[in-house]
């Protein structure tokens, strides 16, 4: 089968939807099929089409980097249209220029993936909503990531979804990746962008709360945009030197940060679709403490793997902290049933749902 998968943000800059697209294709190629990727900024494979620069917007608390210059809905039409491709798969279909562009030029079958969630409306889809009839009636099947995903798109286009969560490479992930137990102490790990929304600050107020219970607890910090010193600078001076903060780490460098870990923080605010850290932690046999975010919630229901506490409350968060971290027997549960539940997000299986749904 041949296959054009369209991401509407630059490919040079690494992101949930742009992980998923790129998992999905590999996936799919070790299948035998033949996948082409339009996005922004890509270059540096036969596999990729550049769709053109892309340049940053403000959307969702977060930058997202979209092509909107001019000649870049040309570069996608032409692309979908000369490719003799079976089904194009376009992640977001509603964003513009990349998105919109590909759902328009599609000789046959389009399948529409909707990744985003939040609580308000959605800039990029309010640009898109000129296009909206059009887009509807060109999209042959819809998919949601997630519940809060299908929620969101709904609002826009009324209609039936598929829920197919994201894939993860699990085989990247495992316990096997363990370094040495440290002897300074237990270890929280934190993962995100330096983002208000993904909740570090509620982080950062609970740390004090646990050190006082938990003899020699340490903090790591890994994701882009964050200031050592301005990170520090916000715990009392007596807990500074007990916080790493790694900053960027490469992919290759996650496995073992995640499986080093005695427990996975994910404080995030809110508008996040999909935990896929959280499943990236469990594979790596690390217990998960997250928010009560629809997104996470989804995901530890499935799994298992981790408890919940109140978004936004540092007390309630500190409380699921100690529990992980204190009670052997209940890491013991979250690790083992984050091991076995994860499975059901492993490309494999994910890839089979989608091909299932290309098929029909």
């Amino acid at each position: 089968m041949r296959i054009a998968i369209s991401s509407p943000y630059s490919w040079s800059h690494p992101g949930g939807v742009n992980n998923h697209v790129s998992g999905l294709a590999r996936q799919l190629v070790e299948l035998g099929h033949d996948v082409t990727i339009v996005a922004p900024d890509a270059s540096g494979a036969a596999a990729l089409v550049d769709a053109g620069r892309s340049v940053p917007l403000p959307a969702n608390g977060s930058i997202a980097r979209l092509a909107l210059l001019p000649g870049c809905g040309a570069r996608v039409r032409r692309a979908v249209r000369s490719g003799d491709f079976d089904v194009v798969h376009v992640h977001e279909p509603l964003v513009p220029l990349v998105s919109t562009s590909a759902v328009l030029a599609a000789p046959r079958k389009v399948v529409g993936t909707f990744h985003a969630a939040g609580e308000g409306r959605s800039l990029a889809y309010l640009a898109g909503g000129m296009l909206l009839g059009r887009v509807a009636r060109r999209l042959d099947r819809r998919i949601a990531v997630s519940e809060p995903a299908r929620a969101l798109a709904s609002r826009y286009l009324p209609g039936e979804y598929r829920i197919i969560p994201n894939g993860v490479d699990v085989s990247r992930f495992s316990p096997r990746a363990r370094g040495a137990a440290s002897k300074d102490g237990p270890s929280i790990l934190f993962v995100g962008r330096n983002e208000r929304r993904k909740g570090l600050d509620v982080l950062l107020k609970a740390f004090p709360l646990v050190c006082r219970k938990v003899e020699g607890c340490r903090l790591e910090v890994v994701g882009s945009g964050f200031d050592a010193g301005d990170v520090r600078r916000r715990l009392p001076e007596a807990l500074r030197e007990r916080v790493s903060v790694a900053g960027f780490v490469v992919n290759e460098e996650l496995p073992r940060r995640y499986a080093s870990a005695d427990v996975f923080c994910a404080p995030a605010l809110g508008a996040e679709s999909f935990g896929i850290v959280l499943v990236e932690s469990m594979a790596s046999g690390t217990p998960v403490v997250a928010s009560d975010i629809p997104g996470y919630s989804a995901v530890l229901q499935q799994t298992g793997g981790g408890i919940l506490f109140r978004r936004g409350d540092a007390s309630d968060l500190a409380r699921a902290l100690l529990e992980v971290l204190q009670e052997g027997s209940l890491r013991e549960e979250l690790v083992g049933k984050g091991l076995a539940g994860v499975g059901r997000f492993a490309w494999p299986a994910v890839a089979d749902r989608l091909l299932e749904i290309y098929g029909e």
